[in-house]
């Protein structure tokens, strides 16, 4: 597949946050630059946890005034739900009806972040073996329709993904998405996953999402990471995900 072949694959962002939680431009602002940068897909993936407190999460009682806000506008409406240590998704599924993607994120595990956190992992096998278990719990859940950064480690054994993360790892968790159906994400943030496991995916014909995992107001429609990977494996176009009602 090209991007000549498929021209809306460049023109995709389904992983964007805004100041609901810890974007720092409001939703407007997100619209107006897809919009200047010629996006025709976006989705606003703010982060969500009703089932305990975190920082910059949208809570229960703030969830009608972000889905009223983002009915203003031509977007899909999407949340980044928390996958937490057990595989509990930080949702209920009747408030899943009321959005058009829901996506998992994995943020720590053992009460150890993946992002920023210095503390040491003795048992790097271990701790990898529970991320596997957790990511494939919470896609047995039927909540989720795509799981982002899900090759992602924390700081203290991310160089030894390529090797913690083998084979027999990857063809486990692509395995249960494939059978839930839920979509794997190209996150152009932090460049995973891998060539090897995307090769999997097409394999398995899992379906791929792609996302800027935007933060900042530069980083919106910035996807050049999942484009050219898409571009080099030759992914077939109907293996592209997009939230249902698209077409």
């Amino acid at each position: 597949m090209s991007s000549r072949g498929f021209p809306l694959v460049e023109k995709i962002d389904l992983h964007v946050h805004t100041s609901f939680s810890d974007g720092n431009y409001s939703v407007e602002e997100a619209v107006k630059i897809a919009e200047i940068k010629g996006l025709k897909v976006l989705a606003i993936t703010d982060h969500y946890n009703e089932l305990q407190y975190l920082p910059n999460r949208i809570t229960r009682s703030k969830f009608s005034r972000y889905v009223q806000t983002l009915n203003r506008f031509t977007v899909f409406k999407g949340l980044e739900v928390e996958i937490l240590q057990d595989g509990t998704v930080s949702i209920s599924k009747k408030k899943v009806g009321k959005l058009d993607i829901v996506m998992g994120g994995l943020h720590s595990i053992n009460n150890i972040k993946f992002w920023g956190d210095s503390y040491p992992i003795w048992d790097p096998k271990g701790f990898v073996e529970k991320v596997r278990v957790t990511l494939i719990k919470a896609v047995e859940s039927g909540i989720l329709d795509v799981v982002a950064h899900v090759s992602w480690l924390p700081d203290m054994i991310r160089k030894e993904t390529h090797r913690e993360i083998t084979n027999d790892w990857i063809e486990s968790v692509v395995d249960a998405f494939c059978d839930w159906g839920v979509a794997v994400e190209l996150n152009c943030a932090w460049k995973v996953p891998d060539e090897r496991f995307v090769k999997y995916c097409v394999k398995r014909g899992v379906k791929l999402s792609i996302g800027s995992d935007a933060h900042q107001r530069v980083m919106i429609g910035k996807t050049d990471y999942a484009v050219k990977i898409l571009e080099r494996i030759k992914v077939p176009e109907d293996l592209i995900f997009l939230p249902t009602g698209f077409f």
